[in-house]
């Protein structure tokens, strides 16, 4: 029996990866978060740690499974673990992303500076160390500025800084770390989402932000609704999607999550480039929309087996992820379900606290929606939000229930 070690990030109802691999003759070694590892309690190679993310003995224990059980392949679909997953192919000389190629589609300032003079334009940027460098980089290029992190994913920590008293109040703030001042780009913003399969892009599709990706900031919905071949941006899209794979260390075989922006004036605007399944709903949605499992199809090849990919015909659906509210979840929607859900997930449960969103890709609630035509998409989605907002039901935290 030949085995993967898998950096199991996400619950097994998402990814059975013991399912995915039936049959191959390749058994999975789990290295799982706390909170996740009873879903894979079934598998005879199933280790769980605390503080996950951080926790080095999470290292620790990968390369020791590795080495006694002589995986042909390490395997991680969260953006926390691919440094750490690269690190370890390099230490076993196994195949897959390594440690340069990690960097460039995680650190924001490497990516750009791959990117730089190529065939998409980027907005102006930094690596920022102190607040020297910020207010040489807005005297140069004045408000509003962008800063993030530079390896964190779904816009968490991300601030948007219109002016000087905004500047202030952020630098007054404990310093954040490692992070990226860039001018600010308005308009629209598109994901492109796809799969490299031995070097070639066999799958890649762009969607449209309804609202926004900061829209958890003010607890709001978000969604994604794929494009049409025929609507005006999306062969723009592809295009630019395809020169910025080619132009990056991309690895033989994994998945991209691109996001670009169209401004007022029609520019496409170079955000940023992940080599791993985007967040949330977006995985599901295009599950539904494609047949395609990206997931899936993404661990068979790191396990050198043939890519199950076949044509796929557009089924119209589109993802939406509903944030948590400010205070105790009383209630969450039961009857009278809007027309077009095809799957729900719900993260929190009714008596648990919450402080409204985090980042874009948790949500308290994800649904896919589905119409029987592309124009349908919008309107049941925004049905499908207005339904979830009516029916939920919040108290301040600290204040009794309802009935006490």
């Amino acid at each position: 029996m030949r085995h993967v070690l898998i950096f199991a990030k996400s619950p097994y109802g998402k990814t059975p990866y013991d399912k995915w691999l039936a049959g191959c003759g390749i058994e999975p070694i789990i290295v799982a978060s706390s909170e996740h590892v009873e879903g894979y309690a079934h598998l005879e190679h199933v280790y769980g740690f605390d503080d996950y993310e951080t926790n080095q003995l999470v290292e620790k224990t990968a390369l020791r499974l590795a080495r006694a059980h002589a995986v042909v392949a390490v395997f991680a679909r969260a953006e926390t673990d691919v440094l750490r997953a690269a690190r370890l192919r390099e230490l076993l000389g196994l195949p897959g992303q390594h440690t340069a190629s990690a960097l460039a589609f995680r650190d924001k300032v490497v990516m750009k500076d791959h990117l730089a003079g190529g065939p998409v334009e980027l907005p102006a940027y930094r690596r920022l160390d102190c607040a020297y460098t910020a207010l040489e980089f807005i005297a140069e290029h004045g408000y509003p500025v962008v800063i993030k992190p530079v390896a964190e994913s779904g816009s968490l920590g991300t601030a948007v800084i219109r002016d000087e008293a905004e500047l202030d109040a952020y630098l007054a703030r404990p310093w954040p770390g490692d992070s990226e001042i860039e001018s600010f780009v308005p308009g629209e913003m598109y994901h492109i989402d796809g799969l490299v399969a031995n070097g070639e892009t066999v799958f890649l599709q762009p969607s449209r932000y309804i609202n926004s990706a900061l829209s958890f900031r003010t607890n709001d919905w978000v969604a994604s609704v794929p494009l049409a071949p025929g609507e005006p941006a999306y062969n723009r899209l592809i295009e630019v999607s395809h020169a910025i794979v080619a132009r990056l260390p991309t690895p033989l075989n994994t998945v991209i999550h691109l996001e670009v922006w169209i401004t007022p004036d029609d520019r496409l605007v170079f955000c940023e480039i992940a080599s791993r399944t985007g967040g949330g709903i977006i995985g599901s949605m295009i599950r539904h929309a494609f047949g395609v499992d990206l997931d899936k199809e993404w661990l068979r090849l790191e396990c050198g087996l043939p890519s199950a990919l076949d044509a796929h015909v557009y089924r119209p659906a589109a993802g939406l992820s509903i944030p948590p509210s400010h205070g105790v979840l009383e209630r969450l929607p039961v009857g009278e379900e809007p027309e077009g859900i095809l799957e729900a997930s719900l993260s929190g449960a009714v008596g648990q606290e919450f402080h409204g969103g985090v980042k874009s890709g948790a949500f308290l609630a994800g649904y896919i929606v589905g119409a029987p035509a592309h124009e349908d998409l919008v309107p049941r989605l925004e049905k499908v939000a207005a339904w979830f907002y009516e029916r939920t039901l919040w108290r301040p935290v600290g204040s009794p229930a309802a009935g006490r």
